[in-house]
């Protein structure tokens, strides 16, 4: 078991109204009607993708322009089988050219980082801000969206009930690292800083081994090549000598015709 929530770093490409809009500036109305059809349009795709994993509560996306937060996309699962299931059927995927990056987050509610501030209109570090900055996005939208998704998924309302029946009855909370409920957002962090840390190692070692292996075949293939070659090489000295040992014959040949006729 594995944390309910993902992050999706820099998976959001802001158009350049959006940053301008972001930092503060003036943009047209124009400009900004299009900002939001672009928003609306990637978060409806996300939104149904990752439904097809498990229930999407949360889907956000950071209005941040600190280099490590802009276009960051948090997704919180209704449980953590269904972020498993989304981490690891994404991994190594890409969207739009892009390659995802992912890591499960520490938050047990993505509101948990949020800017207090912000949302109070008086944040003043602005983008730069650390803590999060969410991206409004229609509540009508998310509405349909989510009912789309319990039409298409009706499983995931008899699930989320399930669930909760579950954790009625279960008052006792394991000691073990396989879930993070019950623990305060400190523990959490530590443990999931593990989980992405042991993550980004294996994926290391997948990514030497998997190069590794295209060594050996490369080199498997040149082998071949020049055992090839070495065949031809040899192919064509026996040519040569072959050629070399006709003409001597047909010389020879001459020599003694022509020797005949002398006498």
């Amino acid at each position: 078991m594995i944390s309910q929530t993902i992050v999706f770093k820099h998976l959001y490409q802001n158009p350049p109204a959006a940053i301008a809009y972001a930092k503060g500036s003036k943009i047209s109305d124009e400009d900004l009607k299009n900002a939001i059809k672009h928003l609306e349009k990637f978060y409806e795709d996300l939104f149904i993708e990752l439904s097809n994993f498990g229930e999407v509560r949360e889907l956000r996306i950071v209005d941040n322009l600190a280099e490590h937060l802009i276009g960051n996309v948090y997704v919180r699962f209704n449980d953590e089988s269904s972020a498993s299931k989304a981490f690891n059927a994404l991994a190594g995927k890409y969207y739009r050219s892009n390659l995802i990056q992912e890591e499960y987050c520490p938050f047990m509610k993505i509101t948990d980082g949020k800017c207090k501030r912000f949302e109070e209109g008086k944040c003043l570090r602005g983008a730069l801000c650390n803590f999060l900055h969410f991206k409004q996005i229609n509540k009508a939208l998310i509405q349909s969206l989510r009912d789309e998704m319990y039409e298409n998924h009706p499983e995931y309302r008899k699930n989320r009930n399930n669930l909760f029946q579950r954790k009625q009855r279960n008052h006792e909370h394991s000691s073990s690292d396989s879930s993070l409920d019950g623990y305060d957002n400190i523990k959490r962090k530590n443990i999931i800083e593990k989980w992405n840390a042991k993550y980004h190692v294996e994926k290391e070692m997948e990514e030497r081994l998997k190069k590794r292996t295209q060594e050996k075949i490369g080199l498997a293939i040149l082998e071949e090549k020049l055992k090839r070659r070495k065949r031809f090489d040899e192919d064509e000295k026996m040519n040569d000598y072959r050629y070399i040992r006709r003409r001597q014959k047909f010389e020879d040949s001459e020599e003694e015709t022509i020797s005949k006729e002398d006498l």
